[in-house]
C-alpha cells in the first residue's frame, strides 16, 4: 500500500512536467527531460535505502552462520573463558568440549606454522642454499598441546578423547585431521 501511495504521488508531482509552457524568453527544461531527472533522483535515493539494508542484512547472516554452524571467534582468551564458564553453569558441556577442542587445533596448526619451513645451509663452493625441513617438521613434538588439552578436560571432569591422546607428533596430528579421509568400511553381510 505505501508502494502504490508513492507510486501515484510521484506520478502526480511529475505529470505536470509534461505540460510545456515555453517561452521564448526563458529557458525551460522540456518536460520529459524533467520527468526522467525526477526519476532518477527517487532511483538514487532507493538504490541507497537498498544498500543499507543489504549491509545491516550482512549482521544478521553472520550470527545465522555463528548459531547454525557452531562457528565461534573469540577476540581474547578471557573471552573465550567468559563464553566456557557460561556454557558450564548452563551444563552445554558439547559446546565446551567443542571449544576447547577447536582451541587445541588452532593452536597445534599455529604451532606447526611457526617453525620455520626452510634452513639455510652452505655447500661445498661456499654458497647458501636452502632446505625444505617440513618433513622433519613433522616429526616435532606437539606433548604440550595435548597434555594442555588433557588439564582443560580435566577442569571440567572430562576426559580427553584415545584418538587425542596418543598424539605424539605434528604427523600423527596431520595424519588424523588432514591427509586421510576418516571412513569407515563397513563389513559385507551374507
Amino acid at each position: 500500500m505505501k508502494r502504490i501511495f508513492i507510486l501515484v504521488s510521484a506520478i502526480s508531482v511529475v505529470s505536470s512536467s509534461y505540460a510545456y509552457y515555453g517561452r521564448s524568453s526563458s529557458f525551460e527544461l522540456p518536460g520529459w527531460l524533467t520527468f526522467m531527472g525526477l526519476v532518477m533522483i527517487i532511483w538514487g535515493i532507493l538504490e541507497i535505502i537498498l544498500f543499507f539494508k543489504i549491509w545491516g542484512m550482512t549482521n544478521d547472516i553472520k550470527e545465522m552462520k555463528k548459531d547454525h554452524f557452531n562457528e565461534i571467534f573469540f577476540e581474547s582468551k578471557g573471552e573465550m573463558a567468559n563464553y566456557l564458564r557460561k556454557n558450564l553453569v548452563i551444563g552445554n558441556m558439547e559446546k565446551v568440549k567443542r571449544v576447547l577442542l577447536k582451541n587445541f587445533m588452532d593452536n597445534v596448526e599455529r604451532g606447526y606454522r611457526e617453525l620455520p619451513a626452510y634452513v639455510s645451509v652452505k655447500d661445498d663452493n661456499g654458497k647458501e642454499k636452502y632446505i625444505n625441513i617440513e618433513e622433519r617438521n613433522l616429526n616435532e613434538s606437539i606433548t604440550p598441546y595435548v597434555d594442555n588439552l588433557i588439564l582443560q578436560y580435566g577442569k571440567i571432569g572430562e576426559e580427553v578423547p584415545v584418538y587425542i591422546k596418543r598424539m605424539k607428533t605434528f604427523r600423527d596430528y596431520y595424519k588424523l585431521f588432514v591427509k586421510e579421509e576418516l571412513t569407515v568400511k563397513l563389513k559385507k553381510q551374507k
